[in-house]
């Protein structure tokens, strides 16, 4: 998106680690459903869906070209030194990036609670702010055959220093459209930024970690 709300505070470590974290979408709503007519009653239906991670996934594919495992997962890179956030579908050694797909803007300034300790120098506290995510088409690939505009409150939990890392969790809960193969989707569920895992990279070789 990069959904990815940068971490509240920086922190000093080398230029090939990563903080890597894994991005959840689980989102439900409705989509239209058929019609049908007996005698004089007629009767549309709206049919109940859901998008979750696997689903976004599978656009992915269908947009790269490339064939993604059920074991694959979709996880934010951020480097702890210096460098882009990125996004990517992590599928055994297969690492592909997918960052210009998702799209995360801040819709509004942030609402802070923070405590820091001066001595330890161990900081904690929370961000509040509305934040919007899209999946979107990208030029120069396929057409996915699922997109989403969704927006809602996120609240961001930080830890700095925390072992291994500085810890930034992410969850916000979201409304909005979509479209499955061209047909309207109405949507509302959660988008979530989890998990801690530093990994290092020799000689900032891109893709994933030996």
């Amino acid at each position: 998106m990069a959904i990815v709300m940068s971490l509240a505070a920086a922190h000093a470590w080398a230029d090939q680690t990563n903080l890597v974290r894994n991005l959840n979408i689980q989102l439900a709503g409705y989509q239209q459903g058929g019609t049908t007519a007996t005698k004089n009653v007629t009767t549309t239906t709206a049919d109940k869906v859901q998008v979750a991670t696997t689903d976004v996934i599978n656009a992915f594919a269908t947009a790269t070209g490339n064939s993604f495992s059920p074991a694959a997962q979709l996880v934010v890179i951020t480097p702890l030194s210096r460098g882009s956030v990125t996004i990517a579908v992590r599928d055994g050694g297969n690492s592909v990036d997918v960052s210009r797909f998702l799209v995360q803007s801040c819709l509004s300034e942030a609402v802070v609670k923070y405590t820091a300790n001066s001595k330890s120098g161990k900081s904690s506290g929370s961000t509040y702010s509305l934040q919007g995510f899209a999946l979107q088409d990208v030029d120069g690939y396929q057409p996915m055959p699922l997109h989403y505009v969704m927006s809602g409150v996120a609240v961001e939990n930080f830890m700095i220093p925390a072992i291994p890392g500085p810890r930034s969790e992410v969850s916000a809960d979201v409304s909005g459209t979509g479209d499955s193969a061209g047909n309207l989707l109405i949507l509302q569920g959660t988008i979530r930024v989890t998990g801690q895992t530093i990994e290092v990279v020799p000689g900032n070789a891109s893709g994933p970690p030996a």
